[in-house]
């Protein structure tokens, strides 16, 4: 029986949107599946009705204008899933001298090429009467359509990896120099090329792609180009690293247990549920290979051992307790405490506001018109 909390007959549930900044401590490593701590650094509601893009650039130039931290004036790259490939968030980071956006494209978007200054010039002698601006946008290309592209590549590489499988495969990266995305909402692009990079895994024997989708990723930023093609697939692969936190998040530390309709309480718990996923990180100082009886068959584990990798959050979360025994407990130890005077006669409390709910709608497919 579903659970009508929106108007109609579907069992959905109602929820708060956040968004979340993490920091990945994971290092590339050949052949070996190297525990995916994802530090969060920051955790926020998003407001209701406010664009998520525009919030999470406000809050990633929060974090990089913040002395206190080691990325403040470093370079810094920040890998994103392809709902951020959109002008609101590009736009509003691009000013960061030293940070480096590398973010996924869907396969159905459109680029353009940037005209060079002897470019402009020829189209300018098309105009009607020499007036107008110099045009910037190029001929467009369409990614899911690659066969029919007519220009090279601006820089390729090719490097081998080995999956978790154990299978060896080459990673093939071809790299387009100065691509362009149209300007929309009111948001101005004209002035901010990015670098597009086509990568696939080919098989190390045959050389046949191992998957028949091909990944786009394009790479902003003034600082884009200080890092290699290398690095910027292996930053990206630290993306999914967040989405460990999440799960780990959600099933050992009640991120989404915690039911509340008061906003300044639910960002008080994101904000205890970070400091415990910290404190997991601090106590793998003291903290050992040492798994369920089950586990210790795992390859990873295995691999993890031999090779005194760190130690897993969950491997942590199990010996936390035997850890905390180990300090002084007079800090831990229960104190009394005065009751509060709770509600008094005649308070009257304040009703909450209500909020209608916002949904998602799906994107119509438009209907071509029959010629008669």
């Amino acid at each position: 029986m579903s659970n009508n909390q929106i108007a109609g007959n579907r069992p959905v549930g109602v929820g708060y949107e956040f968004s979340t900044v993490g920091l990945s401590c994971r290092e590339p490593m050949y052949g070996i599946s190297e525990p995916p701590w994802n530090l969060p650094l920051s955790m926020r509601l998003i407001p209701y009705g406010q664009n998520k893009n525009k919030f999470t650039a406000q809050q990633v130039n929060d974090l990089l204008d913040n002395e206190e931290l080691p990325i403040y004036k470093s370079l810094t790259v920040n890998t994103l899933d392809s709902g951020y490939a959109s002008p609101e968030y590009i736009a509003n980071t691009y000013e960061q001298k030293k940070l480096i956006n590398v973010i996924r494209f869907p396969s159905n978007r459109n680029v353009w090429i940037k005209l060079s200054k002897k470019d402009q010039q020829e189209r300018r002698k098309t105009y009607k009467k020499n007036k107008g601006t110099n045009a910037i946008y190029g001929t467009k290309y369409k990614l899911n359509k690659f066969e029919e592209w007519d220009f090279p590549c601006d820089e390729e590489t090719k490097f081998g990896i080995k999956l978790t499988n154990g299978k060896c495969c080459i990673v093939h990266v071809m790299a387009w120099d100065n691509m362009m995305i149209r300007s929309k909402r009111g948001t101005y692009m004209k002035d901010k090329p990015f670098r597009l990079l086509r990568i696939r895994l080919l098989d190390a024997k045959t050389g046949i792609p191992l998957f028949k989708k091909t990944m786009w990723l394009s790479v902003w930023g003034e600082s884009r180009k200080e890092i290699t093609l290398e690095e910027s697939y292996w930053s990206y692969r630290g993306r999914y690293d967040i989405e460990h936190f999440f799960r780990h998040g959600k099933q050992k530390l009640l991120l989404d247990k915690f039911q509340t309709p008061d906003e300044e309480h639910l960002q008080n718990w994101l904000e205890v549920v970070r400091s415990a996923y910290w404190l997991l990180w601090v106590g793998q100082k003291k903290a050992g290979h040492h798994c369920r009886k089950w586990q210790q068959y795992d390859k990873n584990y295995k691999n993890r051992k031999q090779s005194n990798l760190k130690v897993t959050p969950s491997q942590v979360q199990l010996q936390m307790e035997a850890i905390i025994l180990g300090f002084d407990q007079t800090p831990f130890l229960p104190k009394q405490q005065i009751k509060g005077k709770g509600r008094q006669l005649g308070d009257i409390q304040e009703k909450r506001p209500k909020y209608p709910v916002l949904k998602k709608k799906k994107k119509r497919k438009r209907q071509k018109k029959k010629r008669l």
